[in-house]
């Protein structure tokens, strides 16, 4: 896969800041080839301006009225249902380009050297659309406090990375995630659910946005306050990819659950496709794991006809 590899000094931006915005980690051309999928999965901006409660309907149905508990104003920072109406989860549909993206090298090998292991494991993938007047996107400063049954921890081998590697250009019009720096968010306490503008001002004034062209990879950990922000160039739409990965273990982070896909031939076809290391980004058993003998691994070929199983033979060989 093309790419570049980050910098040192990237890597030690997410650990001491808590974020980084890596610009063109991944090559447009790149990114151009996988959202030609997009419009399997969402319809183009185009389309959805021309007339948008058709495409509303034509894809999703008529999404019932959301039952809140809570209902925010229409101005001003809130968490609205209607911010995460356009999400597709992985595996993708098309030619399989966009679930390459999520095992693209130059991502984990950031997220290895960013959390000191190589023993990580892919936890979240989703692709996320954005449409300029759906709602208002402004959220409130927040952490991800959904990702973990337990609070962030700030320092290794405990973190965990998230991302969004932008598949369209991300400028100040069209919603660039604002965030804080760790060091500037000091002393407030990162399980408080959020905070409004006027609860602290200061907040949002050491907020940043993170723009960036597409094939760059915003990277964040879960103890960083941040927030969406609106999309307000007229007729526009946004693009990106959510990808967030784990040190292996870690039992109380997650968000996915790719077992439950696994009957799909889109599953089928990413394992038919994949290395063994990058089948192991998913928690399947790399070649010399115990679970294997010789009467598995035929198995596993019966099931993944394509798959080249030869590292696991001669694994097996080898012991």
């Amino acid at each position: 896969m093309r790419g570049r590899r980050a910098t040192d000094d990237e890597v030690e931006t997410w650990q001491s800041d808590g974020w980084v915005l890596l610009e063109g980690l991944v090559a447009a051309e790149e990114i151009d080839a996988a959202t030609a999928d997009l419009p399997e999965m969402f319809p183009t901006p185009e389309q959805y301006h021309a007339d948008p409660e058709g495409e509303t309907e034509r894809w999703l149905g008529r999404p019932p009225a959301a039952d809140e508990g809570f209902v925010w104003p229409p101005d001003g920072p809130g968490f609205r249902p209607e911010q995460h109406r356009w999400r597709r989860e992985f595996p993708f549909a098309g030619s399989g380009l966009m679930n390459r993206l999520c095992v693209h090298d130059a991502i984990v090998d950031f997220a290895e050297r960013a959390m000191q292991t190589t023993d990580i494991r892919l936890y979240q993938a989703g692709v996320a659309a954005k449409y300029t007047g759906i709602t208002n996107y402004e959220q409130p400063m927040h952490t991800d406090r959904n990702h973990s049954w337990l609070p962030a921890r700030r320092e290794a081998p405990w973190w965990h990375v998230e991302t969004f590697l932008y598949l369209s250009d991300v400028d100040i019009d069209h919603a660039p995630t604002h965030l804080v720096s760790v060091r500037d968010a000091a002393g407030r306490p990162i399980t408080a659910p959020l905070f409004m503008p006027a609860w602290d001002p200061e907040l949002y004034a050491a907020e940043r946005p993170a723009s960036g062209v597409r094939g760059s990879l915003l990277a964040y950990r879960p103890d960083v306050f941040h927030r969406a922000v609106n999309l307000t160039a007229p007729g526009a739409a946004r693009f990106l990819l959510n990808v967030s990965y784990k040190t292996a273990g870690q039992d109380w982070v997650g968000y996915d659950s790719w077992q439950s896909r696994a009957n799909g031939p889109g599953w089928d076809a990413f394992v038919e496709g994949s290395t063994p290391r990058q089948l192991e980004l998913f928690g399947f058993p790399p070649p010399g794991h115990p679970i294997w003998d010789a009467a598995f691994v035929d198995a596993t070929a019966e099931r993944y006809p394509g798959l080249d199983l030869t590292p696991w033979r001669a694994a097996l060989a080898d012991r």
